[in-house]
Order: structure tokens, then sequence, then C-alpha cells
């Protein structure tokens, strides 16, 4: 069974060993061993090229234009071989990478999902910043920075042991003369040269590129804020005119861009003194074979095949060895992406423990059709007192209206009934079957066409017809929406206020709930489409309960009871 990502904090090894303990490990590990075996092949074939180098330039150095051109041939057959395994080994690293991918992603998708933590990370949660970047961007990174890593480390492996052998056989032996010490003796001196360079390479790159980890999550959470203020800025664009603040949204943007080119300027000077070191290392590599080679070959110790071998396979060595060296800077973006995946991971998991912890509300079903909150308490997030022993009782098909000072808590007594407010302590029983509806103030309408806008959430047993969903349009004065029931747009930004709130009104239509919850659903309506919603509830949906919050005191008029929250306020108003 694939548990997938659990509520709960992980390490990074857990976090990348997450794919391989779910369901579909077996079809990991079988990509895996090809990829592997596939690097192994060209790694041997490496070993065939080094070979061929051998007798091509001990060809040309006896001028023998028959093995010459054979070898050649030999070479083009390689090659072809060489190319094709090449573009496969690819083809299915990317493959396994976009399975690797789809199944983090939705895993991440759920944990945002699952238990509110989107809801709560969003609204009491300041550590945890642009949730949707992590899922997009650093999901896929992460499984296309270790396969490329991965990669890169089995090969390094698989060609130190391939060419350990022939640089040692090719090394010979090395004497030093100590003066009066004596000779010193160096058995496979190449071999030994390769591995010192490499380890101070290694230890310096690492010195010298530490930095880059903690610049790389900076700049990530910077370029993220400041491409949230553009899209904040584009959401409310329309506030954004009316008030005339151009002029200081170009500040804040200049001032978050700003952000960015400070720590960008940052890690381009400790990319810079990267730079420096692995150039001159790559340059050195080249010219330190050279330097150690070339006295076997003025010694006759081989011919020029001999040397031009030696240095492939003193380079091999040394890039196998070096493979920390050069991929320190996607080591460094690796362990930035990783670091910002856990903070998101983990964040979920201590925001819903602290749920838990501070939410003493107990729910219960019962088969009678009523709502009843006993000794309900509720707090702000951060344990303030709000509403204090509520006791109060709805009944089936009673019109109720909630009222109190702005900031009482009203919206917070219908969250806490929705079940979605963790920050309180009480009774709450609610109907066993029957089903509830619950509309903000700010209606939400989710991308897609109209039609699917109206009908989510999508729980109906049998979808409505064309005709029963432009009947609901007509019902609340949006006919002109009628003929775009399966137009894709971004309906929350293109309708006013008051048509996204009849849209709401149209999804009750549609869902017909037993229960209706209105947490000032008609806030941006005129009166006189008002009174009409109103009564068209009572006209369509005779038998549903109705609790509404409201400031208006046109509202009175369409409830059969009022309700002040004031009585109930921790902090009651003189």
């Amino acid at each position: 069974m694939d548990q997938g990502l659990q509520s709960k904090k992980y390490t990074a090894w857990q976090l990348l060993c997450a794919y391989w303990h779910s369901e579909h490990r077996g079809f990991a590990y079988g990509l895996l061993a090809v990829v592997i075996s596939m690097t192994m092949v060209l790694v041997g074939m490496d070993v065939v090229f080094n070979y061929w180098y051998n007798y091509f330039y001990n060809a040309l150095q006896a001028y023998d234009k028959h093995g010459a051109v054979s070898l050649l041939i030999v070479f083009m057959f390689l090659a072809t071989v060489f190319i094709v395994i090449s573009v496969y080994r690819y083809y299915v690293t990317q493959f396994f990478g976009l399975r690797w991918r789809q199944w983090m992603t939705n895993q991440f998708i759920n944990r945002w999902l699952e238990k509110r933590s989107y809801y709560y990370l969003e609204n009491f949660d300041v550590n945890t910043d642009n949730p949707d970047q992590r899922i997009q961007e650093d999901a896929g990174a992460i499984v296309t920075i270790s396969l490329d890593l991965l990669v890169g480390l089995v090969g390094s492996i698989t060609t130190f042991i391939a060419f350990i052998y022939i640089l040692w056989t090719l090394s010979g032996v090395i004497k030093l003369p100590l003066g009066s010490w004596g000779t010193l003796t160096i058995p496979g001196y190449l071999v030994w040269v390769a591995i010192i360079y490499s380890c101070i390479g290694t230890f310096l790159a690492f010195k010298i590129g530490r930095p880059l980890v903690a610049l790389n999550f900076e700049q990530q959470r910077r370029e993220a804020t400041f491409r949230f203020s553009a899209i904040d800025l584009r959401t409310h664009s329309e506030h954004v005119a009316l008030y005339r603040g151009e002029a200081d949204e170009n500040r804040i943007l200049h001032k978050l861009f700003g952000r960015v080119l400070e720590n960008w300027y940052m890690i381009i000077l400790r990319q810079k003194l990267l730079l420096w070191f692995t150039s001159g290392y790559s340059q050195m590599s080249v010219f330190l074979p050279l330097l150690v080679v070339l006295p076997n070959y003025f010694n006759k110790v081989f011919l020029l095949g001999g040397l031009m071998q030696s240095l492939r396979a003193f380079a091999s060595i040394q890039d196998a060895l070096s493979f920390l060296v050069s991929s320190y800077t996607s080591i460094a973006q690796w362990r930035a992406v990783v670091k910002r995946l856990l903070t998101f991971l983990n964040h979920m998991a201590e925001i819903e423990d602290q749920a838990i912890l501070q939410n003493k509300l107990i729910y219960k079903k019962f088969p009678s059709n009523k709502i009843v909150v006993r000794n309900l308490s509720l707090n702000t997030p951060r344990g303030e007192p709000l509403l204090r022993d509520i006791n109060e009782q709805f009944d089936f098909g009673g019109h109720y209206l909630l009222k109190g000072a702005s900031g009482i808590g009203k919206s917070t007594f219908i969250r806490a009934i929705a079940g979605i407010w963790p920050f309180g302590e009480g009774d709450i029983e609610l109907p066993e079957k029957e089903s509830v509806i619950y509309l903000p103030q700010k209606p939400y309408v989710p991308l897609g066409s109209l039609r699917e806008a109206l009908l989510f959430p999508h729980d109906l047993t049998v979808s409505p017809s064309d005709e029963v969903v432009s009947q609901a349009l007509e019902d609340c004065h949006l006919h002109n929406l009628i003929q775009r029931l399966y137009e894709a747009a971004r309906w929350s930004e293109l309708l006013s206020p008051g048509e996204l709130q009849r849209i709401s009104f149209a999804r009750i239509l549609l869902h017909k709930p037993d229960w209706i919850f209105l947490d000032e659903s008609t806030s941006s309506l005129d009166l006189a489409n008002e009174k009409y919603l109103y009564k068209l509830l009572k006209e369509k949906l005779p038998r549903s309960a109705v609790i509404s919050v409201g400031h208006q005191a046109s509202t009175e008029a369409f409830h059969d009871a009022i309700i002040d929250l004031e009585k109930y306020s921790a902090h009651p108003s003189s």
C-alpha cells in the first residue's frame, strides 16, 4: 500500500527515499537498473576508446596507413554504438524523472490539501512562503538534480574502477632520488598523483563554495516574494488603479527587486571566486598529466600511443575523482531545494500538530436535524479569547441572523461550526446525513469553465443538465452568462463582486443543501437584489435552514430569529 508523504517531520534522506518505498518502487528500481547498466556500458566503451587511442597513435607513429584506416572504421562503429546508447540512456533517465516527479508532485499536493494544511499555512503560519512554488518548481527540481547527480556519481565510480588498472599499468615505477636518504620508489605513481590532486581540489571547492547553499536558498525566497508581489498587483489591479496607488506599488516592487539583485550579486561574487578555482583546476588538469607522463615517454617506456592512452586514462581518473568539484554548483542548488521542500513539509506537520494541540472542539453527529452549540469558546491563533460560553440551537427550516460588532468573531463562529477553526473548545452537534454549504463573503470561483465553477464542489449525485444550470443563472439574474457556460476564464477577476455573489446563490440552487451558511454573502448587492435572493431561497428551498452573518439592518427582515453574539464576547463593548 502506497502511504506517500505522511503528516510528520522529514529529513532529507527520508524525503528522497519516500518514492523508493512507495508502490512504484518496483518500476523505479527497474528503470534505475537500466540507467546504471547503460552508464556502465558507456564507461566500458570509454575503456575501449582508451585502448583504441593507443593502437591508433602507434599506427600513426609507425606510418601504418592501412592500420590507421582500419582503426578509423572501427572508431566509426564504436562511436555509432556509443551515440545510440547515450541517447537511450538520456531518454530512460528523463522518463524515469518524469514518473518520479509525477509521484512527488502528487504527494505534495495531497499533503497540502489534506487536514486543511493549505488553509492553516495561509492563515496561521508566517514561516512558509510560496507553497505553490515549492510544489510546482522545487518538487521537479529535486528530481532533476538528484537524477543528474546520481548518474554522474555512478559514472564517476565506474570510471575510477575501470581506469585504475589501466593507469596503474601504464604508470610503471618512478624513482625519486632523496640524496643521503636513498631513493623513493613509487609504483603506479600516476594514480597517486591523480588521487592527491583530486582530493585537494575537492576540499578547496567545498571550502570556497559552501556559502552558495545559503545564498541559493535566500535567492529563491526573494525571487518568490518579488514574483508574488507582482501577481498580487495583477490580482488587485482595479483596487490599485482606484486608489491611484501606482507610485506605492512601484516603490514596493523596486524595493523587493532590489533585494533580489542584492543577494544575486552576493551569489555572483561567490561564483566568481569558485570559478577562479575551478578554471585554474581544470587548466592544471591538462598540464599536470603531461608533466608526470612525459618522463616515461622520453625514457621510451611506451610509444606515442601509450602517451595518449596514459593522458586519457589520467584525465578519466581525475574527472571521476573530481566529481564533487565539477558538480559543486549543482550540489549547492540541490541542498537549497531540499531545504526549501523540508521547510514546507515540516511546517505543515508543525501547524497540523499545533491545530490538534489547541483544538478542544468536540463534533458529534446525531439523527436529529438540528445544530446545537454547547459551551463553545473560541480564541485567536495567538490564544487571545474571542467568544465565550456560546449556547445556541439552530432548528431545521429556520432562518437565523448572527449580529455583532465588527471583529467580534461572527465569521470565526461560522468557521468553527464548519470545522475549519481549530482554536477553541466546546461541543458542536451536527445533523448526521444532511448536506451543508458555506458561502464566504468573497466567493471562490475555481479555474475552468463557468459550468464547472457553478457545480463546485462536484459532490452532486447526478450532474444537472445545461437547462437546469441555465435556469439557476436566470433565477439569479445572470442571464447574460448563460451563453458562456463552457467558456473557461478567470471568472473571479472577470466578474464584479455582485455577480460573484449571485454566482454563489446559483450554486446553492444547484446543490440544494439542507443547511445554508451565508457569511455576509450579500454585502456587495443592492437592497433590491439582496431582498430578491433571500426571497428566492425561501421559494426554491423552503425546507432549508439559513444562518446568515450580516451588519446591515435590511437583512433582519429575511430571518425568523436574531442572535446577537455581543452577549458572548470575551471583550464586551461598554
